[in-house]
């Protein structure tokens, strides 16, 4: 019989090792294909050993067949086989490999180092063997307390610290009174201990999480790898998040002596909503808010359910790829279409009450935050979807231009991305038409988590071929929940000689509905802002819901458009004493006066003032006359000949201008369109 060849044999053999039957059944086994040469043959003589020895095999036998003793092949078994493994089970099989170390050296003799600590292989065990409560607390220090979060503790502690501490605790025993290892050592132990530590933290995945990223990354290693998630059908869930963009931008105000600065804006921000099952993007939100509100998280939902049309870009011809755009521009189907779950990270904006109720009413989306979701998400940050998004947009985009500030402050790598804003006049504008390009490019661009489809095709043959009975939204309840809404206390009537009205949002409103219903005066009524960007008009209802019509604002709120946002910033920065609104006046007009007024450097860009400017900009394309828009084009045409004079005269070494209609002409040139809207 050849030497390798495997005797069968009964698992549950009749033989008694160490006073147990043994069952072999169980026990786990190597990959025997990655061992070669003499490891391997040695190995599967061990295992045939014990096979025979185990199957019931004479002594002389179990010798003839495999060169080792039946006493090998019972201590083969005891003192490695049964032994237990780091993983819990016996080693079984996985201890006939060779060289496998089963048990970790532990020293019996005193240690007797000489002065380059030759001499003393496991001395730091031997020592903490003998001073177990000295090992206690060694391990406490290197291991966090995880569940002390609000207790001021020391974190970050290097290995060197350890290494000190454990010296100290030794100096205090008498070890260098006496001369004892380690003080009889050049390095005192410290590799020792550095070794100790690394070891400790290696057992304990938690420990070892802790000291790493803190309590997050504790967090991140309860999550599973994905394989039970629950198969998800199209528009059954859609994930909600927002993203920081990385980068700088500046905005040019006009002074007051007729010249221009520029100040840097260093938060703008992305509310996207994406489709988990064809990777599409529903609706996405441009905020220029310090931090994401309730309110951009609702236009974020409200650009998903509605028509989406293509921006104007002005820093490309042709900026768009065939077939770009959202959703909602593939198909009138689309337009209003629901989806079922609406997962978020647990942030206060996304996950508030008002959020979670419009979801439930308006779109019949359940809110998934780390409380409820999938198997009670224990990782606040498991939409890997929308990351994986936000990771191509950063690298496709911001991130590939010299005024980024990266994912990380060394990602600057020396670059000043707030001179590159000012220099380059990269404003903020630019960077809402560069967004728009790269999210409507990414529906219409192969996708590798979806076998390399196009979202939006992917989207539209999901859409096609399910058997789902999909859900649209009604436009009058996109504007009734999606919209901003208060009961607002009736004001004036008869008795003071006033018409009837409503104060809301510092603005007082009014129409002749709501003049003729002095039944309602003393009551509550709902007022809606039913467009975002135009807070000069709102609907009325009463709380039964009949309808008082569209009021209008009073001044000095019902000249410029505007969102109400905009509109407490204004009030809030007049009762401060800033500036004064006259009655009768255009607050928006008052405020950007202000904002444009201020010293070089005095006053940061106002989140409203952007907001405003916004605003202004959109609406003021449809009312410019051709007269004037040709008028702000030819100046430009000015300008850039101007500029292209100041080349000239730089290269000749001349001080004296060329033309002189020119030498009114600003230093710096304001961008063509942008300017010729806010005029």
């Amino acid at each position: 019989m050849p030497a390798t060849e495997i005797v069968s044999f009964d698992t549950h053999s009749s033989r008694v090792v160490g006073g147990q039957s043994i069952d072999c059944s169980c026990w786990a086994t190597p990959d025997e294909g990655a061992l070669e040469g003499n490891q391997r043959r040695s190995y599967l003589r061990r295992k045939h050993a014990i096979s025979l020895f185990l199957a019931g095999a004479s002594a002389s036998t179990v010798k003839e067949l495999t060169s080792l003793s039946a006493k090998q092949a019972y201590r083969l078994i005891r003192e490695r086989c049964l032994k237990p493994h780091p993983d819990g089970q016996p080693y079984g099989w996985r201890a006939l490999v060779p060289y496998e170390r089963i048990q970790p050296y532990t020293r019996k003799k005193s240690v007797r180092a000489d002065s380059f600590g030759n001499g003393a292989a496991g001395a730091l065990q031997a020592l903490l063997n003998t001073r177990p409560d000295l090992r206690a607390e060694l391990d406490a220090r290197i291991r966090p307390k995880l569940g002390a979060k609000k207790r001021l503790k020391e974190v970050h502690i290097s290995k060197r610290r350890h290494w000190k501490w454990f010296i100290d605790k030794l100096r205090d025993l008498g070890y260098e009174a006496r001369g004892e290892w380690p003080f009889n050592t050049q390095t005192r132990a410290y590799y020792s201990i550095v070794k100790y530590v690394d070891n400790l933290l290696a057992s304990d995945p938690v420990s070892l999480a802790a000291v790493t990223g803190g309590p997050d990354l504790v967090t991140k290693l309860k999550t599973g790898d994905g394989v039970d998630r629950p198969i998800l059908s199209f528009m059954q869930r859609a994930e909600m998040d927002a993203h920081k963009l990385d980068g700088r931008f500046c905005v040019v105000l006009p002074t007051i002596d007729g010249g221009v600065q520029e100040k840097i804006v260093h938060r703008l921000w992305v509310v996207v909503i994406l489709e988990v099952m064809s990777r599409v993007v529903l609706g996405y939100y441009f905020s220029l808010r310090r931090e994401i509100s309730q309110e951009d998280v609702l236009r974020a939902m409200k650009r998903a359910l509605t028509r989406w049309v293509l921006r104007p870009v002005t820093f490309c011809d042709k900026a768009y790829v065939s077939g770009a755009g959202l959703l909602s521009t593939r198909d009138d189907n689309f337009i209003g279409l629901c989806w079922d779950e609406t997962s978020v990270d647990g942030a206060l904006a996304e996950a508030s009450k008002r959020v979670r109720a419009v979801l439930l009413d308006a779109i019949g989306s359940k809110l998934l935050e780390p409380k409820n979701s999938f198997s009670k998400r224990r990782s606040k940050d498991d939409r890997p979807f929308i990351e994986n998004f936000f990771r191509h947009l950063a690298s496709g985009g911001l991130q590939r231009l010299s005024n980024t500030t990266g994912g990380k402050t060394e990602d600057r790598k020396g670059t000043n991305p707030e001179e590159v804003a000012v220099a380059s006049r990269f404003q903020f504008e630019y960077a809402e038409e560069l967004l728009d390009v790269l999210i409507a490019n990414y529906n219409a661009t192969p996708n590798k988590g979806i076998g390399y489809r196009k979202p939006l095709d992917y989207a539209e043959f999901l859409y096609k071929r399910s058997e789902k009975e999909f859900r649209k939204v009604e436009y009058s309840a996109i504007d009734n929940f999606l919209s901003i809404r208060k009961l607002c206390v009736v004001r004036g009537g008869a008795k003071k000689g006033r018409a009837p009205y409503v104060e809301f949002f510092y603005g007082r409103y009014s129409n002749e509905i709501l003049q003729n219903r002095q039944d309602l005066v003393g009551k509550k009524i709902w007022v809606i802002n039913h467009i975002e960007d135009d807070a000069r008009i709102a609907k009325a209802s009463t709380i039964n819901g009949e309808s008082l019509g569209v009021l209008r604002a009073a001044p000095p709120w019902s000249t410029s458009p505007h969102s109400l946002s905009v509109r407490a910033a204004i009030q809030q920065a007049s009762s401060r004493g800033y500036f004064l609104i006259e009655y009768g006046s255009d607050a928006i007009a008052n405020f950007m006066n202000y904002v444009e007024s201020q010293p070089k450097k005095k006053l940061p860009v106002h989140p409203s003032y952007l907001e405003a400017r916004r605003i202004l900009s959109a609406a003021a394309s449809p009312f410019i006359s051709d007269a004037k828009l040709n008028e702000a084009m030819a100046r430009a045409d000015e300008v850039e000949e101007h500029y292209d004079n100041k080349k000239i005269l730089k290269k000749t070494k001349k001080n004296k201008p060329l033309v002189d209609a020119t030498a009114s002409i600003r230093d710096k040139p304001l961008p063509p369109r942008r300017m010729a809207k806010s005029e």
